[in-house]
């Protein structure tokens, strides 16, 4: 049987027999023979509506007429349009695809073209920046504790895919939470610097000639990004107590030894006998309420208590940055003292445990 454009015509005005419609369906599946009927930009208003088994095609037809406008131009450009249409839902295997147009009601989709219709999830940058005159102190969600000099910025995507990535710019100390799992690195001034659990300060300037990687603790490796990899820089594993330093201007690169920060002590709301170093807050019989204090202050944190209530109570041991995190040392340190620690949106409040309850849970 020969196909011709009176014989298209009557296939989509459901006039064919079945035999007809399926030598039409043959030939439309030809991209050249498509071409003659419709131009590919005309698709556009269709959309896939449902699968009809095999059984069921032998009987259905596309009837159009009513959709075409009297003209006979227009007759022959909706014809085109519906040739086209009908060859990309030819059957390969498994029946037809059945297309409608657009303003006619759609057919539910089912769960399987539902997922492959969701749109991707957006990931949003979380933004810390020290406008201030002094340090600021920001704990991200793994635990990790930063330091933020004046006029610098952190930012990071959620920790997620098996990596902790931070971006910096200015100046700022990491006590990295340790997790083996997920490396934890800060990009800075083309450089990458990657640890796993260990403390360091990056000094990193839009403006500034040096860019720096001091390790206090711990052990990194500073990989060269973009131009500084394109200048020859090479990739560097620091141990504590050197630093490494890239000029921005002439790209030369050196590692020397730093001087070991002396240990600080925090002056905190009341006389505390805490020393802090930049590894970690050691504490020697020190009154909790000047603990709490000191953690405030170091971990930008809230910690509600009555001091009523913890007057007599006391507490020696260290809080390791990048081993510790606010939650599991809270937890310990009231356990230790029959208090609990209730997490709250705005930080921590401590209480006493009811000690009636407690035996009778335990009986």
């Amino acid at each position: 049987m020969q196909i011709n454009q009176k014989l298209v015509e009557k296939f989509f005005a459901g006039q064919c027999t079945a035999e007809e419609a399926r030598m039409v369906s043959k030939f439309l599946e030809e991209p050249s023979n498509r071409e003659i009927y419709l131009n590919p930009s005309e698709w556009e208003d269709f959309v896939v509506e449902e699968k009809v088994s095999e059984e069921i095609s032998n009987r259905i037809y596309v009837n159009v007429l009513d959709q075409i406008h009297e003209k006979k131009e227009a007759k022959r450009v909706k014809l085109k349009y519906l040739a086209y249409a009908a060859s990309l839902v030819i059957v390969f295997s498994a029946g037809w695809l059945v297309y409608k147009v657009k303003p006619e009601p759609k057919v539910e989709l089912s769960e399987v073209a539902k997922q492959t219709q969701k749109q991707p999830l957006v990931k949003v940058a979380t933004f810390y920046t020290n406008t201030s005159n002094a340090k600021r102190t920001y704990t991200l969600p793994d635990g990790t504790v930063v330091e933020l000099n004046p006029n610098s910025e952190v930012s990071f995507l959620p920790f997620d895919e098996g990596k902790r990535d931070v971006k910096l710019t200015g100046e700022g100390l990491f006590r990295v939470h340790k997790d083996k799992t997920k490396p934890f690195t800060v990009y800075a001034n083309n450089l990458a610097t990657t640890a796993l659990g260990t403390v360091f300060r990056i000094t990193a300037f839009k403006k500034g000639i040096f860019t720096k990687v001091n390790l206090i603790e711990g052990k990194v490796v500073v990989r060269p990004q973009n131009i500084l990899e394109l200048k020859g820089v090479q990739t560097v594993y620091l141990t504590p107590g050197k630093s490494f330093t890239v000029n921005m201007q002439t790209y030369q690169a050196v590692v020397t030894d730093i001087n070991v920060v002396p240990t600080i002590k925090v002056e905190a709301a009341e006389p505390s006998k805490a020393i802090i170093t930049e590894s970690a807050i050691n504490f020697d019989n020190e009154s909790l309420s000047g603990v709490f204090n000191v953690l405030e202050t170091k971990l930008n944190i809230q910690i509600k208590y009555n001091a009523n209530q913890i007057s007599k109570k006391v507490f020696t041991g260290q809080y390791e940055f990048g081993r510790d995190d606010a939650d599991s040392f809270l937890k310990m340190l009231c356990e230790l003292n029959n208090l609990v620690a209730e997490k709250t949106d705005a930080g921590y409040t401590i209480k006493t445990v009811n000690t009636k309850a407690k035996q009778a849970m335990h009986n």
